[in-house]
């Protein structure tokens, strides 16, 4: 017998066993139809002359192995898409190799000497796939400071550095060559400038205080004091690509370095903020948290002893008690644990979590310097420590007002590679509106395994409403459409004070993923992240609000009323559709004998990612859609989603 006090049966999303049908497609390459014949005569006169020019110009090049870098760009309009690469025209045969995606372009590897015999191909082009490289085309240049400097100033960059006493801290990226000549005498070019400290390297070694006195005792957790530039060159040798973390002493250092050619990118080191709640009174008595799921909180700790039973585990500290932001970590914990019992009067669903303590940010009036690698060894070794937790909040943000548009930042690239690696699924802040006109999120915010969130307001009745104009708003770089969700960004928490910031909002997303990690068989981050997508109440991805609120009064590991959600997962083989046949149609969705209703296709990505971090981010791309089969069993119609990814320019394949 069911006793009519138990809480009603839910309907759990359902898990779709079926196998995939997968179909090989037959690529036509670039045939004749791929030339654009109104602008091939012009181009090849256009393209000849510029490298020509660029051969005669090769004394003034920097140059590595007599290789140099050059910069070629499409024709935005037609030509970006993956079947139009230009891997024909610069490609081996020529002394050329494409080696970096770049805004509406490739970044090309070109042995100089070669440059002749490239010029004659485009005079007289053998094939009609030299042919539609050339027409899609638009100029072959040097890839020189303004690239490197991606449109700022020396002066600009300088003084968006973080300082230190001898100079100021940068991130040289080293520039990308394939030839291992041409590697071998980019690494003496930087051990030079080490000799001659035009650049002096920065030291890594995470050393951790532990010990709840924080006594002097430390304990080396990664490797000994190491030269970021001897690992770097390490890492450029095994891969091809390599970041330091520099000091640079003057601003000639800093246009030395970058008139060298040894950089393909640099960034300035930015120090990582948060903003302090306040002071109150504490909260009630907590209930029993035994069983309860564990959000890793990477922020200014937790020091609060009426939340000592919510910890589930403490890290050894990267910052001490004295530099980190205790007001701000203790904050930000509180939501984690118990956001909705802070906030009655808001639609909260009632998940308690614990947290994992990652005491790493430090206070915005400390002097604690910020070296990016350094944290990410750091959070590595945390993350490899705790594989239980697979939830990790991030409520801090780095300045992005220096930051290229188009560029991933240093932080958001490297908590991917380690969300990827271990396993976990960040939840990041947006960013906060600051005096600086910054209108993209705010770094790691440009992370794209995370789920960034956004800020809102709410309502007349206290529901969500519009964007916070507090917050940041995106899309993120490279098309990256975020935030992803959004919540309420001004709520009460420890201390009893209220605030407002995405810092804020992040926890009330963090709590809800790791209860939909608890409630899952086998979860994945993507398939979390997907499912809380899925129960947003958004069609449209909005620039402040991403796809809305993971909570209309149901959790996203049940269907909403009147609706069924199927999930799973798949591992793909680039070039080949696969498709789910004769999915079962619920008898509600059929009337008359059609379909009726509404549908939602929310697929996330595991996408290979440049390790250079600019603009072509994403090296795969996925299209989707639902459909049905005519009734002569060969063509489909597309329900939702229009499979024009492959062809479309970048911009608008995101936006379909």
């Amino acid at each position: 017998m069911v006793d009519e006090r138990d809480p009603p049966l839910l309907h759990p999303v359902l898990s779709l066993q079926m196998d995939p049908a997968p179909e090989s497609r037959t690529g036509g390459g670039k045939g004749r139809a791929s030339v654009v014949t109104g602008r091939l005569a012009q181009q090849q006169t256009v393209l000849a002359r510029e490298a020509r020019a660029l051969y005669g110009a090769s004394a003034s090049l920097p140059t590595y192995a007599g290789r140099a870098h050059l910069l070629v760009k499409m024709f935005a309009e037609d030509s970006l898409a993956p079947s139009h690469t230009p891997d024909d025209l610069f490609g081996p045969l020529y002394g050329c190799q494409l080696v970096a995606p770049f805004h509406n372009g490739y970044v090309v590897e070109a042995e100089l000497s070669a440059l002749p015999r490239l010029a004659r191909a485009i005079d007289n082009p053998p094939s009609f796939a030299l042919q539609a490289d050339i027409s899609r085309v638009r100029t072959l240049e040097k890839f020189g400071t303004t690239e490197r400097l991606r449109g700022r100033s020396v002066d600009d960059l300088w003084n968006a550095a973080s300082e230190d006493e001898e100079g100021r801290l940068f991130v040289l990226w080293f520039a990308p060559f394939r030839d291992h000549n041409a590697q071998a005498a980019l690494l003496r070019q930087i051990e030079t400038m080490a000799d001659r400290q035009l650049l002096l390297p920065t030291f890594t070694a995470v050393r951790l205080i532990s010990g709840p006195g924080e006594a002097a005792e430390t304990r080396p957790v990664t490797t000994p004091r190491q030269s970021s530039v001897a690992r770097a060159m390490r890492e450029y040798r095994n891969t091809g690509s390599g970041r330091a973390t520099v000091r640079l002493t003057s601003r000639e250092s800093l246009g030395h370095l970058v008139a060298s050619g040894a950089s393909y990118r640099i960034d300035p080191v930015r120090p990582i903020r948060v903003a302090a709640p306040g002071e109150g009174p504490e909260p009630g008595v907590l209930g029993d948290l035994t069983n309860a799921p564990i959000v890793a909180v990477v922020d200014g700790g937790l020091h609060a002893p009426s939340y000592t039973s919510a910890e589930a585990w403490r890290a050894p500290h990267f910052v001490s008690n004295a530099q980190a932001d205790r007001r701000h970590g203790n904050g930000v914990s509180s939501l984690v644990v118990q956001g909705h019992a802070w906030n009655s009067n808001r639609p909260l669903p009632a998940l308690s979590c614990r947290v994992g303590t990652v005491q790493a940010l430090p206070d915005r009036n400390s002097n604690q310097r910020f070296d990016e690698r350094q944290l990410i060894d750091y959070l590595a070794e945390v993350a490899r420590a705790h594989p239980e937790t697979r939830v990790w909040n991030i409520s801090a943000n780095q300045n992005a007002a220096s930051l290229d548009p188009s560029d991933i930042s240093v932080l958001g690239h490297e908590i991917g590679l380690l969300a990827r690696t271990f396993g976990i699924l960040p939840v990041i802040s947006v960013g906060n509106t600051s005096s600086d006109n910054t209108t993209r999120p705010n770094p790691p915010a440009d992370c794209e395994a995370a789920i960034v969130v956004g800020g809102r307001e709410a309502d007349g009745n206290g529901a969500p409403g519009n964007g916070c104009p507090a917050c940041l708003p995106g899309p993120g770089p490279d098309g990256m459409m975020k935030p992803d969700l959004s919540w309420f960004s001004t709520l009460r928490m420890l201390g009893g004070v209220v605030a407002t910031g995405s810092s804020y909002a992040t926890p009330l997303i963090s709590s809800l993923a790791a209860h939909t990690f608890a409630q899952l068989r086998e979860p994945t981050p993507d398939l979390v992240k997907a499912l809380l997508i899925n129960a947003a109440e958004r069609d449209e991805h909005d620039p402040r609000l991403g796809w809305g609120t993971p909570y209309q009064g149901h959790l996203p590991w049940t269907c909403a009323p009147g609706s069924v959600t199927l999930a799973w997962r798949a591992q793909l083989d680039p070039g080949t559709a696969y498709y789910w046949n004769d999915i079962p149609i619920p008898p509600e969705l059929i009337r008359d004998g059609k379909l009726y209703g509404r549908a939602r296709l929310t697929a996330v990505l595991r996408p290979l990612v440049s390790p250079l971090a600019g603009a072509n981010y994403f090296a795969s791309r996925l299209e989707t859609s639902l459909t049905y089969a005519n009734a002569n069993g060969t063509d489909r119609t597309c329900l939702v989603g229009s499979m024009k990814e492959s062809t479309l320019i970048e911009q608008d394949a995101r936006k379909e």
